[in-house]
This record gives C-alpha cells, sequence and structure tokens, in this order.
C-alpha cells in the first residue's frame, strides 16, 4: 500500500514526465500536508467541513513554476480539462497588483485512490476529498510569493500601523510582473528581427523558448530554408501553445531538435509539401506515431 507521501511522489513524477516532453522551461514542488496542518486547518474552516458545505481539497499539493507569463496559460488550458474538480483564477484588475493565483483541483487517479483513503488520517478521512492541487506559477511570483507568505501573511500583526512599507511590498509586485511581460516581449521582438536577418535557427529558438536537443538545424533542411525564406515567415506566426499542447497531450515523445520542431509545425499549420519531403523515413515514422497517440 502507497503512503500519502508516495502517491504525491509519483504524481510529480508523472506530471514532470509529461511537461517535459514540451521542452518547456519549469520547475516543479510537491507537498503532502501534515497532520498539524491539516489540524490548524480544521481549526480554521472545520465548521463548514463538518456540516458538509465543504471538504478539503489540498492534502496533496504540486506547484509548477514556469519562467514566461505565456506559459502558464498553456499549462493552465492542459491541466485545466479532464478530472477537474474546481478551478481558481485570480482575474487581474487596473488598481491592484498581485501575483496571479491559479490553482486546480483535480480527481486523483484511480489507481491511487484507495491507497489515498487508506492513508488518511481516520479522525478527518470524511471531510477530505480524494483530490490533489495544481498550483502554477511564474518563477517572478513564485519569489515574490514565498517572501509575502512567511513575511507578512503569516505575521499580519507585524504590518500593522506599517501601511506605506505594505504598498511598497506590493510595488514589488507589479516590477517583476512588468519585468516578466518585457522578457517576453524581449524575445518575441527577437524572433521577427531574426527573420529579418535570415537567422532561423535562432528565430526557432526565440519563438518556442523551450529546451532543444540540437544546435542547428540540419544542412538539408537549412539550404531549403534559405531558398525558401517564406516557410520561416509563416512559422514565426504559428501559434506556439498549439504547437507545445501537441507535444503534452500526445503520448509519444518526440527528440526535441530543430528540425522535429520544424517538421512538426509544418504538419500543424504550414503544409509545405518541399519541406515535409526532407523528413527522413525515421522521422516521418516519429511524427506519425506523435500524432496518432
Amino acid at each position: 500500500m502507497l503512503t500519502i507521501s508516495e502517491i504525491g511522489d509519483r504524481l510529480q513524477q508523472d506530471l514532470t514526465r509529461q511537461i517535459s516532453k514540451s521542452g518547456l522551461m519549469f520547475r516543479l514542488f510537491w507537498r503532502v500536508k501534515t497532520i498539524e496542518s491539516i489540524r490548524h486547518k480544521m481549526r480554521i474552516k472545520g465548521d463548514s467541513y463538518l456540516k458538509g458545505k465543504a471538504k478539503m481539497q489540498d492534502i496533496i499539493g504540486l506547484r509548477i513554476v514556469v519562467y514566461f507569463p505565456d506559459d502558464v496559460e498553456v499549462l493552465s488550458t492542459y491541466f485545466g480539462c479532464g478530472d477537474v474538480v474546481k478551478e481558481s483564477i485570480d482575474t487581474p484588475d487596473d488598481s491592484t497588483f498581485r501575483p496571479q493565483r491559479l490553482n486546480i483541483t483535480r480527481i486523483l487517479p484511480e489507481e491511487y485512490i484507495d491507497d489515498f483513503r487508506n492513508a488518511l488520517p481516520q479522525e478527518y478521512a470524511d471531510v477530505i476529498d480524494s483530490t490533489y492541487e495544481i498550483q502554477i506559477r511564474t518563477i517572478f511570483s513564485e519569489g515574490w510569493h514565498e517572501v509575502e507568505h512567511d513575511l507578512r501573511y503569516k505575521c499580519k500583526e507585524d504590518w500593522v500601523g506599517y501601511e506605506s512599507q505594505s504598498r511598497v511590498l506590493n510595488g514589488v509586485i507589479a516590477t517583476l510582473e512588468t519585468a516578466e511581460w518585457s522578457m517576453t516581449s524581449l524575445f518575441q521582438s527577437m524572433a521577427h528581427e531574426n527573420l529579418t536577418r535570415g537567422n532561423y535557427s535562432s528565430l526557432l529558438r526565440n519563438k518556442m523558448r523551450i529546451r532543444l536537443k540540437s544546435e542547428n538545424f540540419s544542412q538539408p533542411v537549412a539550404d531549403y530554408l534559405s531558398l525558401h525564406p517564406d516557410v520561416m515567415r509563416r512559422f514565426v506566426d504559428s501559434d506556439r501553445m498549439v504547437i507545445l499542447l501537441t507535444l503534452i497531450i500526445h503520448d509519444r515523445q518526440l527528440p526535441l531538435t530543430y528540425d522535429n520542431v520544424l517538421f512538426l509545425v509544418n504538419r500543424l499549420e504550414l503544409g509545405d509539401s518541399g519541406l515535409q519531403a526532407l523528413e527522413d523515413p525515421q522521422t516521418q515514422e516519429n511524427l506519425d506515431l506523435l500524432l496518432e497517440s
């Protein structure tokens, strides 16, 4: 029988394996609520739990930290499908700065539920759901949140009478949010400049912002692109989210070489027959198996 910690570890491995197929830059952390945390939450919300108005849903929590704001949207789209119980998404407004919260509560995979139920503290088992929570954050907001949680949220009395300092701390997240979008915009701008200069491997690197397994296009592909610049003009406008979700959702894993990423985008959006003709038999089979899986 698995312990709750072992279930959490397996969930972490499953999610890491799934996201890694896309090449996204990310970090994944997880934790299991201790019995002390459960008792603390019961003291705060126990009334609601005991009256059946709600159940405790974050015994196992996983936090995915990404490097670009648009990667949050990619993962929230992926994890927002299927066995979702609840989504908590903060809607930003024009007068308040705070880290955007994106929490998704999902039903545990069937193979873990019996072990999870058996491993729960029996005195609280009736008020705990068979679910786990996924939190998705950017790395800048994650750092700010960790500091704010430990040094302000947990000790609110320290901040009574320090309203101006509290506003300054809130202003820091505004600066970080601006930096995140500036960084994304920088790489998007770089991709368009790479197109103008004919630096096509740099274009793919800056457009996709993923971990690649090669350093450049193969010579036949590089030669083809130099003769057919319209391919990369259309590539720079392709839908990055569709490409990444295709890599995550399908069961097969595609080696993320420059050639393979371009061939995949060509299959999904560009439809250039000359480029597709450059797929060798192994590459053709890999792409076929990925898209069929």
